[in-house]
C-alpha cells in the first residue's frame, strides 16, 4: 500500500519536474531575459543544463548527508523525502511566479529565478529519485518484485503524459514561432506555475506531516522508513 502511496507522489514529481523539457523551456524562450551579467546571451536551450551542472555540484553533497543522518538513525523516512521533493519542486515553480514581478518592459523575467527553479527542482529530484527503485525493492513482497518495479516505471511514463498535457496548458498564440501578446504569455505562465507549485507544496506538506503513519505501512521492510525525524 505504503509503495502505491509513493509511486502515486512520485507522478505528482515528474509531472511536473519533466516540464524541464517543455512549458520551462519555452518559458525560457519566450518570458526570461537570457542576457548574462549584461555581456552575453544564452540560448534557450541552454538552460537545460543548469539541472545536469546542479547534479554534478549536489549529488556528492546529497550523498555524505544522507550518508552522515543514516550512520545516527536520524535518516529522513521515504514518505518524508518524497513529502520534501514535492515541496522543492512546487517552490521552484513559486520563484518564478514570484520573479514575474521583476518582469521588464519586454515582459521578461530575469535569469537568475529561471535558475532558481531549475535549483529547487534538483535538490527535490535528489530527495526522491535515489531512493526510488530501493524503495520499491523493499516495500514489495518478493513474488511481486518484478511486478512493482514495472509499474514504478510505468509511473514516470503516465507522469510524461500528464505533463504534456499540463504544457499544453501554458500554450500561447505564436506566429512563426513568435509570441503575438508577451504580457498574455506571461500571465499564463503565471496562472499555470502558481497553481501546480500551490498544489505541489500541499501534497508535500501533508506527505510531511503523515509520514509518520504512512512510514509504519512498511510494516519494518525498510528502516528509514519508520526511524523519527
Amino acid at each position: 500500500m505504503l509503495a502505491l502511496i509513493m509511486i502515486g507522489a512520485s507522478v505528482f514529481f515528474w509531472t511536473l519536474f519533466e516540464q524541464a523539457g517543455s512549458s520551462l523551456n519555452q518559458f525560457a524562450e519566450r518570458n526570461t531575459n537570457l542576457t548574462v551579467m549584461g555581456s552575453f546571451s544564452m540560448q534557450p536551450s541552454q538552460t537545460q543544463s543548469f539541472n545536469s551542472g546542479y547534479i554534478l555540484l549536489l549529488a556528492p553533497v546529497f550523498s555524505a548527508v544522507w550518508a552522515y543522518l543514516g550512520r545516527r538513525n536520524a535518516d529522513p523516512s521515504t514518505p518524508f523525502k518524497f513529502g520534501a521533493a514535492l515541496i522543492q519542486v512546487g517552490l521552484g515553480f513559486l520563484v518564478l511566479v514570484w520573479g514575474a514581478s521583476f518582469a521588464g518592459s519586454d515582459f521578461k523575467v530575469p535569469l537568475m529565478f529561471l535558475a532558481l527553479a531549475y535549483l529547487l527542482h534538483t535538490t527535490g529530484e535528489l530527495c526522491l529519485s535515489p531512493v526510488g527503485l530501493s524503495m520499491i525493492t523493499k516495500l514489495s513482497a518478493s513474488a511481486v518484485v518484478s511486478t512493482m518495479m514495472a509499474i514504478w516505471f510505468l509511473a514516470s511514463a503516465w507522469a510524461q503524459w500528464l505533463g504534456g498535457v499540463l504544457a499544453q496548458m501554458t500554450a500561447t498564440e505564436t506566429v512563426a514561432g513568435a509570441v503575438l501578446d508577451p504580457a498574455a504569455s506571461l500571465a499564463t505562465y503565471v496562472s499555470v506555475f502558481q497553481s501546480v507549485g500551490f498544489w505541489a507544496v500541499g501534497v508535500g506538506i501533508a506527505l510531511i506531516v503523515l509520514s509518520g503513519r504512512l512510514a509504519k505501512l512498511s510494516h519494518g521492510a525498510d528502516k528509514t522508513l519508520s526511524e523519527p525525524h
